[in-house]
């Protein structure tokens, strides 16, 4: 008789010897001692299925029998020795105890240690109970620790509703996940504070994923309750000594009461990277933080996707973000503070850090963040709202217009360097948007890169990112880029043009050196351009938008131009006269009581200079202020304009410190 065929003849007298017991007196006894007999062979029935030595026939009769073999009613031959792999690891069969008192520590690694050496199969299942540890548990790569879930209870431990608890004594971590593929579920993990050999022990947290000096991959923790870690962070992801955590996937981690919830840390040249944590959250009291990340490794693009983050309170914020290579992603995630001073900020960005993105409820206080560097900071409330950068094209002349061959003047743009011919375009079907001509640069192949830029580039102190860029046609690979000096000081520059003869966006988002800003378009090759565009801030590019300054514009409504009061000049520059700048278009001339006074100069010191084109009205209440025809103002018929009551004069900016009249107005 087989050995399997023995162990199902014993287990049929077992199950029949259990029927004639039915009426014993000892019946209830007797009946758990067979049900513990039963459960026994079972076990050994499935160890058996699994490593049995099973014949496969062979390869010419693996799958179908020939047409003789079912003539003949030939019968199959399925023996060869080979094994299949092994089943689940149960850790009854290393002697767990799980009943909060007996110590199952060495149980529960012989178990683990068992399936990481392949001796049983890389899931160890845990049954109901509560096991005590010692020592922290080491989960190699590809073992899984797996219960029978938490209990009925998110709040606290249920030790009656069929949980599985890992209950922690000592001063370590509770659990540590240590390679690839590690993986927990379905259990929880407690700080035991029972007995008296607990008392006054805490450990230094609750789950570690830890990466040191090699990389870890894809743990998996699962449906995991952790609960009363005071002493340091229920789940912590460490990386140190030039190692990395990536792809992880946490679902359902339920936190209660901690000192810190979810740390994130990448020590200097590591990395903790895209991992995702699903739904689960933290509640509960002894918060320092929720969630913690930091550097000053690349500690970024952590996603964070549907989670509840609401202690009544925490000592220093519930998200607090640190470092240069760190950012944050959270979805859809809920944060509330019942009881926190509302002076003090719910989340916390460093200034270093930017990228981060955070949309969802905000129930209390506000965000303490560089809204400019972290733009995606969507988390608004009667508190705090969220920042995006103002959707303006800086550059003025974006259509291209006004461009001077003879003097290679293009308003509103710099070319510098003489190795490339500059033709417009501006037949409206090489146009790609309505009104914006085109310009041909035909690059001359000598000395070095061709620039184009901005004259003058808007100073915006508020805003760390740029976005700049250009639309641009070419069939010469690399023909054009964008550059700029990032933040650093650095030149940086943008993917250029693939030379496929097709329309191709050139252009990039910095962050940029506010000190000395520095932006252009490197051409290097034959290439068409159009639209381009600059705008502060980290948002995408809107190319085409048609302003006012720059393809003209159809207007339904009321134009109002700012106007503003200009007093004389100092007895010693009494005939040189400064209008401000940026304060609009119409200036009321206000002679302190004295109209007999003369304009010969306006706004002759480089810095008080309008750009090219600009329209002055100034206007006089008093008769008798003269503004005189000169080199620098020419006025109509080489005539002085003499101011009478409520007269004006309109003069145009030549760019420089020269003035044309208009019109006047005596």
């Amino acid at each position: 008789m087989s050995t399997s065929s023995s162990i199902a003849v014993s287990l049929l007298a077992v199950v029949m010897l259990a029927l004639g017991y039915t009426f014993s007196r000892e019946r209830t006894t007797q009946q758990q001692q067979l049900h513990d007999q039963v459960a026994q062979l079972q076990r050994q029935m499935n160890q058996l299925a699994t490593t049995t030595s099973v014949d496969i026939a062979p390869q010419e009769h693996r799958f179908l029998p020939t047409k003789e073999q079912k003539k003949n009613k030939t019968k199959l031959s399925l023996s060869c020795a080979c094994e299949t792999p092994s089943g689940f690891t149960y850790a009854s069969d290393f002697g767990v105890i799980g009943d909060a008192t007996a110590d199952d520590t060495l149980a529960l690694q012989a178990a683990i240690d068992s399936a990481s050496a392949n001796d049983s199969g890389g899931i160890v299942v845990i049954p109901k109970g509560t096991f005590r540890i010692f020592e922290p548990l080491i989960v190699p790569a590809g073992v899984t620790l797996q219960g029978q879930g938490y209990g009925d209870s998110p709040l606290a431990i249920s030790f009656d509703a069929g949980a599985s608890t890992i209950a922690y004594c000592g001063t370590d971590y509770a659990v540590k996940l240590a390679g690839h593929a590690a993986g927990l579920r379905d259990l929880a993990v407690y700080d035991w504070p029972y007995g008296t050999d607990c008392e006054n022990i805490q450990a230094a947290g609750g789950v570690l994923v830890e990466a040191d000096a090699a990389l870890v991959e894809s743990v998996i923790v699962s449906n995991i309750f952790i609960y009363f870690f005071l002493g340091g962070p229920a789940l912590s992801l460490v990386a140190k000594n030039s190692a990395g955590i990536a792809f992880g996937n946490y679902q359902n981690v339920r936190i209660r009461h901690a000192k810190q919830g979810i740390s994130l840390q990448a020590e200097e040249s590591s990395f903790v990277n895209s991992n995702s944590f699903l739904a689960g959250g933290m509640s509960g009291g002894g918060f320092e933080v929720g969630v913690i990340a930091q550097g000053p490794g690349a500690c970024n693009d952590n996603k964070f996707y549907g989670m509840f983050i609401e202690p009544p309170d925490t000592t220093l914020t519930h998200v607090y973000v640190s470092g240069a290579k760190t950012n944050v992603k959270f979805h859809d995630v809920r944060l509330e503070a019942t009881s926190k001073s509302l002076d003090k900020p719910i989340v916390i960005i460093d200034d270093s850090s930017y990228g981060n993105v955070m949309n969802g409820l905000l129930g209390h206080t506000h965000v303490q963040a560089n809204l400019n560097r972290n733009p995606d900071i969507d988390l608004m409330s009667a508190k705090s709202v969220g920042m995006d950068p103002a959707p303006k094209n800086l550059y003025w002349n974006s259509a291209f217009k006004g461009y001077n061959a003879d003097d290679r003047m293009m308003p509103g743009f710099s070319l510098v360097g003489t190795n490339a011919a500059i033709t417009i375009l501006e037949d409206s079907d090489e146009m790609l948007f309505p009104d914006h001509n085109v310009i041909d640069v035909d690059y001359l192949n000598y000395g070095g890169a061709f620039k184009l830029m901005a004259d003058i580039t808007p100073k915006a102190p508020a805003h760390d990112f740029v976005t700049f860029g250009v639309y641009a046609r070419s069939s010469v690979p690399g023909s054009i880029s964008g550059a700029m000096r990032y933040e650093s000081g650095n030149i940086i520059s943008s993917a250029s043009h693939s030379g496929g003869g097709d329309w191709e966006f050139i252009g990039m988002t910095a962050l940029y050196d506010k000190s000395a800003p520095y932006f252009y378009f490197s051409i290097t090759g034959d290439v068409q351009l159009t639209a381009p565009t600059f705008i502060y801030g980290k948002t995408p590019a809107i190319p085409g938008a048609s302003l006012m300054s720059s393809s003209g514009a159809r207007m339904s409504g009321t134009l109002t131009m700012g106007v503003t009061t200009v007093y004389p000049p100092p007895d010693a520059t009494q005939y040189y006269w400064v209008i401000p700048k940026n304060s609009g278009n119409i200036f009321l001339i206000d002679t302190q009581g004295n109209p007999s006074r003369s304009i010969i100069r306006l706004n002759h010191r480089t810095a008080d200079r309008f750009a090219r084109g600009t329209l002055a009205t100034l206007m006089f209440e008093e008769a008798g202020t003269r503004v005189k025809h000169n080199s620098y103002i020419k006025l109509k018929n080489n005539a002085d304009f003499v101011s009478g009551p409520n007269t004006s004069i309109t003069l145009m900016a030549g760019g420089s410190a020269s003035w044309v009249e208009v019109s006047r107005n005596e």
